[in-house]
């Protein structure tokens, strides 16, 4: 069944399957590379959430709940083994919130939890003064930290629509509400540019407490949007920690004796 979340059905093959989460104020044209990049490893599957490119229209999320259990309903079918989720700042936080829902009901998880650009679950939120910034320094803001091309300034029309979207994914972070609950046996890799301005490698370090499947940070070269500045260095570090995921659920799911 085809869903207005995926740009197209996957395809009918038992190959990896990677759903990719885009960040606050973007779109899944975010991953539009990521398939050559990655090449035959994984079928790479962006999702696009409603209120913009294809579903302009519709309107948009408006809380962190409420999306994650409309994904849940809407991509579950798609969700068949053996699958991985990459989030990118929100998307880090709506793919854990997703696989949160899965897990509590009873539906399989995960093969990788990638989570890039955002703090684990328990720490605060980015960007919490945004929705008191005036739109100028916002967009100000935006252009710094290359959330937004600064040739967006010379048409405002343009800009408050990019604007308007962001604050209002930015709702979406920031009703997020962490319930302490035990950790997910999915292993769990986070990213973290090194020179992300918004936060550090030591924020992302607690999403450790958020698996019993193994941890791994990683550094990227870059800022905040470094799945745009270092996509080769970050698509070859995903490719090993998908492969180091699939070997562990491969022996996890083997007989006793083929694990000798």
């Amino acid at each position: 069944m085809l869903t207005p979340y995926l740009l197209r059905a996957p395809a009918a093959t038992d190959g990896l399957r990677l759903f990719c989460f885009h960040h606050a104020g973007g779109s899944a044209a975010a991953f539009g590379t990521w398939q050559r990049g990655l090449g035959p490893r994984a079928e790479v599957l962006p999702v696009q959430l409603p209120g913009r490119e294809g579903r302009l229209s519709e309107p948009r999320a408006t809380d962190m709940s409420g999306l994650a259990d409309d994904l849940v309903r809407e991509l579950g079918d798609h969700f068949r083994p053996p699958f991985a989720f990459y989030g990118h700042s929100m998307g880090a936080l709506l793919a854990y919130a997703v696989a949160r829902r899965l897990r509590d009901r009873g539906a399989a998880l995960p093969t990788l939890l990638a989570v890039g650009a955002y703090p684990a679950p328990e720490r605060p939120g980015l960007l919490t003064d945004v929705p008191g910034m005036a739109a100028d320094d916002l967009a100000a803001l935006l252009v710094r930290i290359g959330g937004m091309s600064e040739m967006l300034l010379d048409y405002p029309e343009w800009r408050d629509a990019a604007i308007d979207l962001l604050r209002d994914d930015l709702r979406v972070c920031h009703s997020y509400r962490h319930v302490p609950d035990a950790p997910l046996p999915t292993p769990i890799a986070a990213f973290v540019g090194d020179r992300d301005p918004l936060m550090t490698p030591a924020e992302a370090a607690p999403w450790a407490g958020h698996t019993t499947g193994g941890f791994e940070l990683q550094p990227v070269p870059g800022g905040h949007f470094f799945l745009r500045e270092s996509a080769p260095v970050l698509l070859g570090a995903l490719r090993r920690s998908l492969a180091a995921a699939t070997a562990r659920r491969g022996v996890a799911h083997a007989a006793p004796g083929e694990r000798d």
